[in-house]
Order: structure tokens, then sequence, then C-alpha cells
């Protein structure tokens, strides 16, 4: 099988439907690049990061994590990588109103990966927040607009991450953090909520290096084929939330990330015609989906944003002596 056949098998576009012109012309130019590596390639890189999770382990005397199994690719290859480093790991399963077959997928997960297993609904305890909130918001219980839908769901993936750091803290760990680079530019996590304190994966693509990593470690196959979704009740699916495919969401950041590099005064308007769509309607229509959904998102990537000061010269000295007296080599 070639190399791009394995992307489009994995990244499950064979399942979706075929690539229009300008998003074969540019998967194909990306393999050529590099940018959608080789085997050899993306086994270095994993061989990377198994040892920096091993450096930071012992830098930092830590040696357990804690992980969110949701029963999809993410958490499940995050798991692998952090066993694989010899970190002890412990998967929890956290429903909330679930999908029984996505709890399944993450407990089999961890019995596949032989890690660690607890489970807890927290199902009660997200309808009591919803009726607590709903003394200041009437329409938040049972609304189905998509404001609603999303507070819910950011409901849940803090009352799952309130969980994780309990019983990080129980463990004496870090709590593993799952996303990819995808989701990272999708904004596809919940500021405090869904992100944790180490992410082995996060510089990944979803729609190739993912599923890969996850297939060569061991993770179980219908793990990494399932259709992936957030877990949240905010949509029916990753995909039908973007409004496109993973590989198509891959190659628009890329494409959009070179031409802007290339002309970093280009409009939003212009960048159609930069990135030389010409007949391909698709093309226009996926970058409406992109670039709508990075203009909502961006404030999500920026952090904690601290306001000029006149004493914020505090910031680096204090930065100084963690650097000097604590910070591992690894974090320097």
């Amino acid at each position: 099988m070639t190399l791009k056949s394995e992307i489009l098998d994995l990244s499950r576009q064979n399942n979706i439907g075929d690539l229009t012109p300008w998003f074969d012309a540019q998967l194909n130019a990306r393999i050529d690049s590099g940018a959608f590596a080789q085997e050899d390639t993306l086994r270095a890189d994993m061989a990377r990061i198994l040892a920096d999770l091993t450096a930071y382990r012992e830098q930092n005397g830590i040696g357990a994590a804690v992980i969110g199994m949701s029963g999809g690719v993410d958490s499940a290859l995050t798991a692998a990588l952090f066993k694989a480093a010899g970190w002890r790991v412990v998967g929890h399963t956290m429903p909330i109103e679930q999908n029984p077959e996505e709890t399944e997928r993450g407990q089999e997960a961890c019995i596949a990966l032989g890690i660690e297993h607890q489970n807890i609904d927290l199902t009660p305890q997200f309808h009591s927040m919803v009726e607590g909130l709903t003394k200041l918001d009437p329409a938040l219980s049972n609304g189905d607009e998509a404001g609603l839908r999303i507070r819910r769901g950011n409901m849940r993936a803090r009352l799952r991450m309130i969980t994780l750091y309990d019983q990080a803290h129980r463990y004496g760990g870090v709590v593993a953090s799952t996303d990819n680079f995808s989701e990272l530019a999708a904004g596809f996590w919940t500021l405090n909520g869904d992100v944790g304190d180490v992410a082995p994966i996060q510089s990944l693509l979803k729609s190739w290096e993912v599923p890969w990593m996850a297939r060569e470690i061991g993770v179980p196959e219908k793990t990494w084929r399932a259709t992936p979704t957030d877990g949240l009740g905010i949509s029916a699916g990753d995909e039908a939330q973007l409004g496109v495919s993973y590989l198509q969401w891959d190659l628009m950041v890329l494409a959009m990330a070179d031409a802007l590099a290339a002309n970093p005064n280009l409009s939003r308007e212009e960048l159609p015609q930069a990135m030389g769509f010409g007949e391909d309607a698709e093309g226009t229509r996926v970058l409406d989906c992109v670039a709508g959904r990075l203009g909502r998102t961006w404030y999500k990537r920026a952090g904690t944003f601290n306001l000029a000061h006149p004493r914020e010269g505090r910031y680096d000295a204090l930065a100084g002596i963690d650097r000097a007296l604590f910070m591992p080599n690894l974090l320097k």
C-alpha cells in the first residue's frame, strides 16, 4: 500500500468521499515535502516523544499519570505513550449520559494497553450542576441551541477535569493531556477543562500521525478506526461539527500557514486566490469553515493575557528563580 493510500485509509477519508482536485494536489505535495511523513520518520518522532516523556518523569521525580479514557484514539494513544515511557498510568472512564460504546472502548483500551482502570459515572453530578445553574438561566437545562449545548459540554469537561486533578493528587502524579494539533487549531478543548499537564501528542495531525502512531504502539483497531466525537454531547461527531473531514482540515490549515508565511499581509479575502483554488469550489467552502472556526477560537490558543503593568518585570524575576533552582532541564 502506498503512503497516500495509507493516509486515505487511516484518516477515514475513504469512508467520507474522494478528495476534490485541489485537496488531492495538496496531499500529493505534502507527501512529497515530508509534511505528511513516511513511516520511518514517524517511528523516529515517536521515539523522541517517548524519550521526552521518560526524561520528564525522571527529572521531575513523578511516576504516575492519570488520564481520561474517552474511548477515542487520542486518549488511548496518549495512555500508551506514557506506559511505554515507564509511567504508572491510571485510566479513568467518566461517562456523563455517554454512549455506552464509547465507555466500553475506553475500558477495552485500558485492558489492551495493560494500564489500571477506574470508572466513575459523573451523570448525577452533572445533573446537579445543571439544575443549580438553571436558577441563573432557566434555558440551560433543556435548551437545544448550539450555545446551550456548548455550555453544557464545557460543564462536562470541567467536571471530568476536577475528577482527574483530584486523582492526580491522590497518586502524586500529573494529568495527561490528550489534545492533538488539529484539535488545538479547531478549539476542540475547554478552557480550564480538558487540558492537562503534559501533552505528548499536541503537535500531531489527527488525520494521519495520530492514527498511525496508535496502530504502531498497539491501540486496539476498533479505537483508532472509531468516528471521532467530542464526548460532550455537542454534536454527532467532530467532523459533523467542523463541516469538513479531518484530512481536509489539516490540509487547509497547513496551506493557510504557508500562504501567510509567503505573504503576511494577505487579507482573508485574498486567501482563495493566493492558495490557488481555481475552479475547485470545495476549497472555498472548506476555507470558510476553517477560517471561521480559527477566528472563533484564537483566544483559547493565546492563553491567559497579563495586562502590561508597571511591575511586570517581576514575572521575569520569578521565572529566573524557577529556571535557576527548580525547573528540570527538559523544560529549560
